[in-house]
């Protein structure tokens, strides 16, 4: 198991494709969570927007870090954590590299286990940049605002980056397991990019008009993540803040459900490339 972990992670270093998502991840964070908004704040009107102008700049403060870094992972970082998943499992079946993988080392549970955790490693190494490149924007933005300078408690910033490597492992695992399922990149980025962002929100659009379906929204990876970032102190959808962060359940049913999603995800993963012929 170390072997396939090795393997995993020296894999992972010298493909782009961790370099490419999670550089990626960093600009549309530092975009979406400090850039538009703050373009937003200069162009309201100090007298007629005060309010509006004071809680955007609430966000945006380092005192506000932890809850804002994390507030983009439960639409959008998380799709971009799927894409990781699928590429780490996928391309295998194009390069034909499975073959070799098993019968001349690990096992194929431990390859899959190894794959998900060098993919763990990948998702908290991208949190910690991202939290790192976010203290930076705030700290910037305070300083041209004359805000504070201080930092959230140790703490709080830990748990942001807690939250944020758990809602992108599970998202993660759920690409990988795709990717083994579909046998490739091309229709697994396909069904889980419709699944998470077509299907998820509209059980969720509806689940407030159906009460009966409140049940099955509160399982769905969407809102699972989007509870445990509201958790954290962000403001929820409803109340203007990002796109997919709600309270629909607490922050332990929410762990509880993304954990649950890993723990099947990888056990997909194992029971499809055990029973089936990989060339």
């Amino acid at each position: 198991m170390i072997n396939a972990f090795a393997s995993e992670t020296t894999l992972l270093r010298n493909r782009p494709m961790p370099l490419v998502v999670g550089g990626g991840w960093v600009a549309m964070v530092l975009a979406f969570a400090f850039g538009v908004p703050y373009i937003v704040y200069s162009t309201l009107d100090p007298v007629d927007a005060q309010a509006d102008r004071a809680d955007l700049l609430d966000a945006l403060v380092p005192a506000s870090l932890d809850a804002t870094s994390a507030s983009s992972y439960p639409l959008f970082g998380g799709a971009l954590m799927l894409i990781l998943g699928v590429l780490i499992t996928g391309p295998e079946y194009r390069w034909n590299t499975w073959t070799a993988r098993f019968t001349q080392g690990p096992s194929r549970t431990q390859v899959i286990l190894a794959k998900v955790a060098a993919g763990t490693v990948a998702v908290f190494v991208i949190a910690v940049v991202v939290v790192l490149a976010s203290a930076a924007a705030s700290m910037l933005i305070a300083t041209i605002e004359g805000e504070s300078l201080i930092l959230p408690p140790a703490g709080d910033v830990l748990a942001s980056v807690g939250a944020a490597t758990l809602i992108s492992t599970a998202w993660m695992t759920v690409g990988a397991a795709l990717g083994v399922i579909f046998r490739g990149t091309t229709v697994a980025l396909a069904v889980g990019l419709l699944w998470t962002l077509g299907l998820e929100n509209a059980v969720s659009g509806l689940a407030g008009m159906f009460s009966m379906l409140e049940p099955l929204r509160a399982v769905l990876l969407g809102p699972a993540s989007g509870s445990l970032v509201a958790s954290l102190g962000a403001r929820t959808q409803g109340d203007g803040g990002t796109p997919g962060v709600v309270d629909y359940v607490s922050a332990p049913v929410a762990c509880l459900v993304l954990a649950a999603y890993i723990a099947l995800s990888t056990t997909v993963a194992v029971a499809v490339i055990r029973r089936r012929d990989v060339t």
